[in-house]
């Protein structure tokens, strides 16, 4: 546990004892406040506290039930907004004489859980770090802490709090049901900016500040804008190659220091061939200068971090408002080879591990989400992961690396039911490939186009299919739902052309969310009641003159805002206006959804042949973007 500031010397030896230190000895640095730009006549650590419109607000929330039950508050706000600011000025003013605690880690948290303290604050800035953790922050724990009469503080970014408010688990619960959110904009507002005035006439840094004309306020006060122009236009390029790579970290969800020599080695995918002639061991000596020199005060690109112990380095981080506004730069760039690489063989903290796999499996570069899941699972015993890793595996027709994977898992977690009923569906599944790859090699059309569905979903088309075909309807709607999500265009219009009804609304509805009126005109003229519906729908739509600019538009801020639901929206709009380019950034961006809807799309239009579509979906993508897997993937089979 990482105890901040020095005890007052008017305390109690009695108290000094338990090794608590009060808000008012705390090193405002040391609680995650950014240092501030320097002036010649600057006295104090931080410039003058420019009070925001909500310190009242702030202030109730943290006092209003103190002692009695304690309080949780979160400060939701961008990169350098201020957040961290105004919160360690409103506990400093609420209870100065408290004391204070900042814990490296839940472990030390679930420690306290049964006999707390009192008359602690409990500082948990980057909140995230806490609530992503193994294991994970709990209501009960924060509750257990509260009760006693604590306040408890963190702060997020807004796409942080909607990630952990958009769930239905204990962290929901917590985060969305216990805390208060206080919301810190990254503009000032009027009233704010008018106070900010004033206090420039006293403080050289805020008057400095305020004539940045291109940033806010609290942001310049950071050093927002030289930060940036460091990556912008860097003294060499090493300098802009180790800068992205902590910035792509960051964009995949690693909180966790980065090593100088996972640095070293994902820096090579972001130098040109020229510059990698200089030994690698030199890039690092060429970089490391720049961007760890103070800039502004103490204001670093990369800030050297401890390991929770004294005397030690266990990597560097990115400062918080370049890797935020790099994240935007950069949204849908692709990750080079090497940092994919470095990353899944050099990150310890298997939460990190969990988010760079998620981050490959959703941008389909699944050889790298492979590496990480086996990691997790070899390393790290986590039994999702293994069940993952297997999912994988079969849709590669690789059956055999799939069961082992789901037996070491039942070796080592014998009552893991899930593994065990996955392992059945895979042998199951297996079986379904044997039986029909004989056809399928001897030429027959039908069974080549089976196991390609086996593979497609890892055989769960296919299972609907078997039951449809004994009769059961539910399996039949359940199909029909596989192939539209799949955008198995030809099959749908094929069931519907046969009079099946739950084809017929699905092919209506894709045609109607098309806006191909000419389709749809074509089957109610024939009959189609499911047609004759949506037709006059569309053309309804389409007299309304609103076009989809506005609302992409809308969903994109909403997306950025963290909005849980934009992203599913947003690329289903993408995929109604049939936008390739659109989806495929993305895709890139790692935007939840947006690699299944451009799946389907191409499936949809016959963007590619059922050969290359089958390899696609078995084994995504190159970090380059070109297509991954053995080229004769269904031949040689």
């Amino acid at each position: 546990m990482r105890m901040i500031g020095h005890p007052s010397r008017d305390e109690p030896s009695a108290q000094r004892s338990l090794g608590r230190l009060r808000v008012d000895a705390a090193p405002p640095g040391e609680l995650g406040i950014h240092s501030a730009i320097t002036a010649d006549d600057a006295e104090d650590e931080l410039p003058e506290y420019v009070p925001r419109d909500f310190d009242f607000r702030l202030r109730t929330a943290l006092t209003a039930n103190v002692p009695s039950r304690g309080s949780f508050v979160i400060m939701i706000g961008g990169s350098s907004s201020g957040k961290t600011r105004s919160l360690y000025e409103a506990v400093y003013e609420s209870v100065p004489d408290w004391w204070l605690i900042q814990p490296v880690d839940v472990a030390e948290l679930l420690e306290m859980r049964t006999s707390p303290p009192s008359r602690t604050v409990f500082w948990l800035d980057e909140l995230q770090q806490y609530l992503g953790g193994s294991p994970p922050l709990s209501r009960e724990c924060i509750r257990a802490l509260t009760r006693h009469g604590n306040i408890v503080v963190g702060t997020l970014w807004p796409d942080q709090y909607a990630k952990w408010t958009s769930g239905r688990d204990d962290v929901h619960r917590l985060v969305a049901k216990d805390a208060t959110p206080i919301s810190v904009l990254d503009e000032l507002s009027p009233s704010e900016l008018g106070r900010a005035v004033e206090a420039a006439a006293r403080d050289s840094r805020i008057r400095r500040a305020l004539d940045t004309g291109d940033t806010g306020l609290t942001q310049a006060l950071a050093g927002g804008p030289e930060l940036v122009l460091c990556w912008e236009q860097p003294a060499t390029p090493y300098v802009r190659a180790i800068i992205t790579a902590a910035a792509d970290a960051h964009r995949l969800g690693v909180q966790a220091p980065l090593s100088e020599e996972l640095l070293s080695a994902a820096m090579f995918g972001y130098l040109r061939p020229r510059d990698r002639v200089t030994p690698a061991a030199d890039w690092l000596k060429e970089a490391l200068p720049h961007v760890r020199r103070p800039r502004h005060g103490d204001v670093s690109v990369l800030s050297p971090v401890d390991d929770g112990r004294a005397g030690t380095f266990a990597g560097y981080a990115i400062a918080d408002y370049l890797a935020q506004h790099l994240r935007r730069e950069r949204r849908s760039a692709p990750i080079p080879h090497e940092a994919w690489e470095s990353l899944v063989t050099r990150l310890s903290r298997p939460s990190d591990l969990r988010r760079v796999a998620d981050g490959a499996t959703a941008r389909l570069r699944y050889r790298y989400a492979e590496k990480a899941l086996g990691r997790l699972v070899r390393e790290f015993g986590d039994g999702p992961a293994a069940m993952e890793l297997a999912e994988l595996c079969a849709r590669q027709d690789r059956f055999a690396a799939a069961s082992e994977t789901l037996l070491h898992r039942l070796s080592v977690a014998p009552r893991d039911e899930r593994a065990g009923r996955q392992h059945s569906r895979i042998q199951e599944v297996w079986q379904w490939a044997e039986e029909i790859r004989p056809r399928a090699r001897a030429g027959d059309p039908e069974a080549g186009e089976r196991l390609r569905e086996i593979f497609a979903d890892g055989g769960r088309t296919y299972g609907l299919r078997r039951r449809a075909e004994r009769g059961e309807v539910a399996a039949e709607e359940r199909l029909v739902e596989c192939l539209v999500d799949r955008g198995c265009l030809r099959e749908i219009r094929d069931r519907a052309d046969r009079g099946e009804q739950f084809a017929a609304e699905a092919l209506a509805d894709l045609y109607a969310a098309w806006g191909d009126v000419e389709q749809l005109q074509a089957r109610a003229e024939a009959g189609d009641r499911a047609a004759e519906l949506r037709l006059s729908k569309v053309i309804a739509a389409a007299a309304d003159g609103r076009g989809p600019e506005t609302e992409l538009a809308e969903l994109r801020a909403a997306l950025d805002a963290g909005a849980p639901e934009a992203a599913g929206q947003l690329c289903a709009l993408l995929f109604e206006l049939r936008d390739r380019d659109e989806l495929w950034r993305e895709m890139e961006a790692g935007t939840s959804g947006a690699a299944d809807r451009l799946i389907a799309l191409y499936t949809a239009t016959d963007f590619m042949t059922p050969e290359q579509l089958t390899r696609f979906r078995a084994f995504g993508l190159e970090a380059d973007g070109q297509l991954a897997g053995p080229d004769d993937f269904m031949t040689l089979r």
